[in-house]
């Protein structure tokens, strides 16, 4: 086979060896293989494409596993990605080897590259080969609250930034943005019990105005580049609205929409036309098929900018450029998250940034030489930019903010010198609530089931015997595991159990359990920080094995260049021999559902592909699933037959109606509503279309998710969450001055 050597480093190809001084050097197997492929070809560039088909050959995966081997590699032989040695990162395109290399006479001709596994690591990828996409909710696959788990490594540290509280409420206090000299805040406080518009000045002893007082759950302001009006966007009326900086009465200049950015010159407002959904912490910024939008200050010449296949994805939080050119913004959906500019004038999209890092809130630098993004993280990301291209100079760059639990909604005033940041908490425990079966109606005031310091506790699911509780929930530093919970007695047991000393960030997440028919085993998904597969485990030995081979239905021939893994989530049927899952169409971007049996063959298609219908759940007597169907103005809930039938809308109007069961008449389907800007656990009849809440929360702060019925009728157990946070503010150095440094990485 051959050597090469480089430096004190030997790469003995035919012993698949990496020596370094004499030592030998651990490495995984594909980082030796893309060691090898960068040797062969050194001093050229090497497409992404290029090392996706030589390395993993035959093998659908995303971009964001090929940035993980870079990493790991670049690791082994003591490379800096901030200072490359050897090997150089083209951005956007691949890599290239720096240093010359000595090389044997007998060594490979370019391209043969052989790949070496161990035997059982092989037949563990053969049997893990159904993968779909991780999205959802905190540690979860589900609507707009979850991150890639692992995969892509995160860039490197820079410094530390150490902002100062800057406002003070006991609930919650977010979405900040800086005036454009600096010397004001606005932001959205619910101190009233609701959201509204509030401006803060900056300077000692300053006072507080409230600049909307409507009562109509007012997020998102946006400071126009004059200073003398506000953009906004309403959770109840919806749409963007205006409001003078000084105070007045606010226009509409959008009938729908949210997350308002204005243009430079101050003439036009970008924004999403998703309505805001969710506040968590690690929460999405929209959903398919959300796409970004302009409109002319006074309303007029309204347009569409980006399409939801190009690129795939839920489009959201628009921010300008300095120039006025370009419009940065997030793709959701599925690995890894990414990060694109469009032409302001209309184009295609070019991405900026991409890996498993959460990407959240982008905004420019006043001279357009970097680019900030939250992270839902303790830490923000600062990446570098050529001015003359708006292109990334190299890799992002790790910034902490010490003291703070998270960082989002990152705002930069119009002089550079000052960011401001939402410091969000979150609390999230399982409650539960006695109902009335033949009526659904609450006997009792909800009471808490958990209440412990495992992380967020979701998509609870009774088993068909009515004693057994699965839910989702992870440990700090660790990947969510799947756990269950005896209805009689409160006993907690995991399923799963992620290990603690595993190398971070690929701790591998158990989630979105779905019980077979004898209650004694679960089906959940399982991601490795590269792949998720459908595993089963018994509440005995809680072993996971593989259970089924979920392929795509209609894969793209492009799927690794768009890092869309294209199933979203499933369910098991009750009688545990079919599966209903949703997949995004290459064609239109759109989620689609299909139903396949458990122990193979094709699947069929239960909706058209140009429309968004997701997270489907059956009823009890398997006759119908119910689907999450998108809309303009939020979510609603449907219901198709289970063998093919036409869509039945049962709830109206705007908000968000997340389903996640029935109850065991299989006629009324349970689910989370957001009305009005407030959340509660609802149902509607299928019978009748009767649509009646069973919780009372009144707190825009409160959020309930994933109700569950029991099978006897007499209880709902759902997720209730808390979420808390102020206003921080730091001041940024300027560019003659550096960063202090921080050379530990910031911990996940």
């Amino acid at each position: 086979m051959g050597q090469y050597r480089f430096d004190d480093i030997s790469v003995d190809v035919a012993s698949f060896r990496v020596e370094r001084g004499g030592r030998a050097v651990p490495l995984e197997p594909k980082a030796f293989d893309l060691l090898v492929l960068l040797l062969e070809r050194q001093g050229r560039l090497v497409t992404k494409q290029e090392i996706l088909d030589s390395v993993w050959r035959q093998t659908a995966v995303t971009d964001n596993a090929l940035t993980r081997i870079v990493a790991n590699l670049r690791k082994a032989l003591g490379d800096d990605a901030r200072d490359s040695r050897y090997i150089e990162t083209v951005p956007t395109r691949g890599y290239r080897w720096l240093v010359p290399v000595q090389r044997d006479e007998s060594s490979p001709v370019a391209g043969d590259i052989r790949v070496a596994r161990p035997p059982g690591r092989a037949i563990w990828l053969a049997a893990a080969a159904f993968v779909v996409a991780l999205v959802g909710a905190g540690v979860l696959a589900r609507r707009a609250q979850l991150s890639v788990a692992g995969g892509t490594p995160g860039p490197r540290a820079l410094g530390s930034l150490w902002p100062a509280q800057a406002t003070f409420s006991p609930r919650l206090d977010a979405f900040p943005a800086l005036a454009p000299n600096g010397r004001a805040l606005a932001y959205a406080s619910d101190r009233s019990g609701g959201f509204e518009i509030v401006v803060k000045a900056l300077t000692a002893g300053g006072g507080e105005m409230a600049l909307t007082s409507d009562g109509q759950q007012n997020v998102q302001p946006a400071w126009s580049p004059d200073g003398d009006d506000v953009a906004y966007h309403s959770m109840r009326r919806g749409g963007i609205w205006i409001v003078p900086a000084l105070g007045g009465a606010p226009r509409q200049v959008s009938a729908f929409g949210s997350k308002p950015a204005w243009s430079p010159d101050g003439r036009r407002l970008a924004f999403q036309s998703d309505p805001l959904a969710d506040i968590a912490p690690t929460a999405y910024g929209a959903n398919v098929p959300s796409t970004i939008w302009t409109v002319g200050r006074d309303g007029s010449d309204l347009r569409r900018l980006t399409d939801s296949t190009q690129p795939i994805g839920g489009h959201a939080s628009p921010a300008w450029s300095p120039d006025g050119r370009r419009i940065a913004f997030v793709t959701y959906s599925a690995a890894p998250a990414r990060l694109w500019s469009v032409p302001a004038a209309g184009g295609p999209a070019t991405l900026l940034v991409e890996g498993h890092i959460p990407i959240h809130d982008p905004v420019f630098t006043p001279d357009g030489t970097a680019l900030y993004y939250a992270t839902g993280a303790p830490f923000i990301v600062r990446v570098p930019l050529s001015v003359e291209t708006g292109l990334p100079r190299g890799e992002g760059e790790e910034i902490a903010t010490p003291g703070l639990p998270s960082a989002r909604h990152i705002s930069i005033s119009g002089d550079g010198k000052r960011m401001a940041m939402a410091a969000l908490s979150m609390s999230s425990n399982l409650w539960s609530v006695l109902v009335a079966p033949d009526t659904g109606t609450a006997l009792k005031a909800p009471a808490a089931l958990t209440d412990n310091t495992l992380r967020r506790k979701t998509t609870p699911v009774f088993s068909p015997d009515g004693e057994w509780i699965a839910f989702s929930a992870s440990r700090g530093g660790v990947g969510s595991d799947v756990w269950v919970i005896n209805v009689k007695d409160g006993r907690t047991i995991p399923i799963t159990a992620g290990d603690p000393a595993m190398a971070k960030p690929t701790t591998p997440s158990y989630f979105r359990a779905s019980w077979l028919p004898d209650s004694t085993h679960l089906a959940f998904l399982a991601n490795d920080g590269t792949r998720t597969t459908l595993q089963m485990a018994d509440l005995t030995s809680r072993r996971p094995q593989p259970l089924l081979e979920l392929r795509p239905v209609a894969a793209a021939a492009d799927l690794r260049r768009t890092g869309v893994n294209p199933a979203l989530d499933f369910r098991l049927s009750p009688d545990g021999r079919e599966v209903a899952f949703s997949e995004i169409d290459p064609t239109t971007g759109m989620p689609r559902l299909y139903v396949r049996p458990v122990d193979g063959g094709e699947a069929r298609a239960l909706s058209p592909p140009d429309h968004s219908e997701t997270y489907p759940v059956w009823s009890p007597d398997g006759r119908w699933i119910a689907t999450q169907v998108r809309s303009d103005q939020g979510s609603l809930v449907g219901v198709r037959p289970a063998r093919g039938g036409p869509l039945r809308r049962l709830t109206r109007g705007p908000g968000q109606s997340w389903i996640h069961t029935w109850a065991p008449d299989s006629d009324r389907v349970l689910f989370a509503g957001q009305r009005r800007g407030v959340w509660n656990v609802y149902w509607v009849s299928l019978a009748t279309g009767r649509e009646s809440p069973v919780t009372h929360y009144a707190g825009v702060d409160t959020f309930v998710r994933y109700p569950a019925w029991s099978p006897h009728g007499d209880r709902i157990v759902f997720e209730n969450g808390e979420v808390r946070g102020n206003i921080w503010v730091s001041t940024l150095p300027d560019a003659t001055e550096s960063w202090p440094r921080n050379r530990t990485r910031t911990a996940r």
